[in-house]
């Protein structure tokens, strides 16, 4: 049994203490990062860019022990985010140049077991399949000129794993005309995670609502928080048959306690691989840059 995520190879920029970092990124790569961190086999199936970006990004992911034998190289500039204490773009801020996302790579079914848990991002038209998915849902802009009908027939299909920031849950809400015990009443999902931030998170397990209060900590940076905390309760759910209340607690502390962890870090992996510490080369970072260090 794999985690196979469904995304592109994406390329973070830190701007921090006078430094210019640099680290894989993206929600579904960190995710499957952290996953392989936990002891679990994953892949990443996608596309990257044939640009330096891109050469960074995959070993970057391959540095963290998951599988790229799913990801194509593709005549594209690998997407970019450039991350400062304040501001979060993809936009290059010297020649101001923006990279677009390309697509995803969608006909899996020739790639995947039978027992593989699927692993997306967001609104994704999956085709049809008898895995397991995972959805981590955190931006609801691809739904918004989307009908009502497919964005029912996305929010309420069969699903195993779901991490829902709150404002997503109330577009879901707003747009369907639905109560919060309607949507609980109507979703086929094995385990939800809303996702509140320092408000605390609510599980829906069995229809049975639980509400968790999270500790306020010191914060150092929090790119790539949500990333392990779903990526905890996949791991945890995965290496246990049944789940308890007890289990739910404890599984919603190791999570919290790992937040910690990366909300300690400057970045989405350091506390998998350091960052690299990097320098411009010329006027821009979005070609070929400098590097700094190489630990």
């Amino acid at each position: 049994m794999n985690v196979i995520g469904i995304g592109n190879l994406v390329l973070d920029y830190y701007f921090y203490h006078n430094q210019i970092y640099v680290n894989g990124g993206g929600t579904v790569s960190n995710i499957l990062a952290n996953l392989s961190n936990m002891g679990i086999n994953t892949k990443i199936c996608g596309y990257y860019g044939n640009d330096y970006g891109g050469e960074i990004a995959k070993e970057s992911i391959e540095k963290c022990h998951v599988d790229t034998t799913l990801l194509e190289k593709k005549n594209y500039l690998t997407k970019k985010f450039f991350i400062t204490p304040n501001s979060y773009s993809s936009t290059c801020p010297y020649c101001h140049q923006k990279t677009k996302n390309y697509h995803l790579k969608l006909d899996i079914q020739d790639y995947i077991n039978k027992d593989d848990i699927i692993l997306i991002q967001d609104y994704v038209k999956l085709p049809n399949l008898s895995n397991k998915i995972c959805l981590d849902f955190g931006y609801y802009q691809k739904l918004i000129y989307e009908d009502n009908k497919i964005i029912a027939n996305f929010i309420f299909r069969k699903y195993y794993l779901v991490s829902l920031k709150e404002e997503v849950l109330n577009f879901i809400l707003q747009r369907l005309n639905l109560t919060f015990n309607e949507f609980i009443n109507k979703i086929d999902i094995y385990l939800l995670i809303i996702t509140k931030g320092k408000k605390g998170t609510t599980i829906i397990y069995q229809k049975q609502i639980y509400h968790y209060e999270v500790k306020p900590f010191k914060e150092i940076e929090t790119n790539g928080c949500g990333d392990i905390f779903f990526a905890t309760y996949i791991s945890e759910v995965l290496k246990r048959e049944q789940i308890t209340t007890k289990d739910l607690y404890e599984i919603f502390n190791l999570a919290t306690q790992n937040v910690k962890i990366v909300i300690n870090n400057i970045g989405a992996r350091n506390h998998l691989i350091p960052n690299l510490i990097i320098t411009k080369n010329k006027e821009c970072l979005c070609e070929k840059f400098n590097i700094k260090n190489l630990s």
